[in-house]
């Protein structure tokens, strides 16, 4: 379906397909999400790989940078598309190296993810813009920060940090990923087969896994767009890149986000049983610019959902 954002973005590049617009007032997130699925943007990165990202919120909007989490595509995106449009706001999601539709790049380090930001914003002409990483799109976002110019304002969402502000335990699935590849390829292919088969079932799960004030946001739409992210991430590559992702964060970074130097706000919540609130501290501590905001009561997609304005404001600077 052709929305004016697709409109748009037709004029920017070439070779996009083009459907029928869902009407912006009545669309919902899933219906985004599933119009992002429908409709695949790309370029072609300096060293000719094709990166896919996804394009919604308001097209003629001011830019956001979005890094999705994991497991997840650029359909993550699909979640900010209603603030995107109520504050006039572009909201552009690009998938990481072997999810989604872009190419694999086996090797990379969360160090390599700038400069396939750079070549999007070359592309789409994007002089300066805000990230906002989420979950495990916050390592990304933190390289965008400390190394693109570009970049004016950062935030981190229930995100990531660098291993070594967590236990053994919290490392493990990285460290398998990493250095036991075919136990993690085997653990994420029978994820993502739960998934396909029961999606009642699989969402059902990962409520009762997670923290009490997540469980209605997993049994939600908040619920259905994730997991139509997570399915889209190896609709094209298969499972193979999706372990390459979980291994990257067990790697050498390639940068120091004690660099960063542009205002970043941290939002965590205490009762988040994904992301460890130690991951806040080591952020706190070693971001100079960091201004941390922790909710005793919030999770993992609840910090997300509650404090979405919030989090926006911060990226405009107010």
């Amino acid at each position: 379906m052709q929305s004016p954002l697709a409109t748009l973005v037709d004029r920017l590049s070439t070779g996009r397909r083009t459907d029928e617009q869902i009407d912006a007032v009545e669309r919902t997130m899933l219906d985004v999400a599933r119009e992002i699925r429908k409709t695949p943007y790309t370029i072609d990165c300096r060293d000719g790989r094709v990166l896919g990202y996804a394009d919604c919120g308001d097209p003629a909007g001011d830019p956001v940078i979005v890094c999705h989490g994991f497991p997840n595509s650029r359909v993550f995106g699909a979640l900010f598309d209603r603030i995107g449009r109520e504050r006039g706001l572009r909201i552009i999601t690009p998938e990481r190296p072997g999810l989604g539709l872009s190419d694999p790049l086996p090797e990379r380090t969360v160090a390599d993810w700038p400069a396939d930001v750079a070549d999007l914003a070359d592309t789409l002409g994007l002089d300066s813009f805000p990230v906002l990483g989420v979950s495990g799109g916050a390592p990304y976002a933190a390289a965008c920060a400390a190394t693109l110019p570009r970049v004016d304002r950062a935030a981190i969402v229930c995100g990531l940090a660098p291993l070594e502000s967590v236990g053994f335990g919290d490392r493990l699935p990285f460290l398998l990923a990493e250095h036991a590849r075919p136990l993690a390829t085997l653990s994420l292919w029978a994820d993502g087969r739960a998934a396909r088969r029961d999606p009642e079932e699989y969402l059902a799960a990962q409520a009762d896994e997670t923290a009490d004030v997540d469980g209605e946001r997993w049994r939600g739409e908040m619920g259905r767009v994730l997991l139509e992210s997570g399915l889209e991430a190896t609709a094209h590559n298969g499972s193979g890149p999706l372990v390459t992702d979980l291994a990257v964060p067990a790697r050498d970074w390639g940068f120091d986000p004690g660099a960063i130097d542009v205002p970043t706000s941290l939002w965590y919540g205490k009762a988040d049983r994904i992301v460890s609130l130690s991951m806040a501290i080591h952020y706190t501590e070693s971001i100079p610019t960091a201004e941390a905001h922790i909710y005793p009561e919030q999770g993992h997609l609840s910090t997300i959902d509650e404090n979405e304005e919030r989090i926006f404001d911060a990226l405009a600077g107010d």
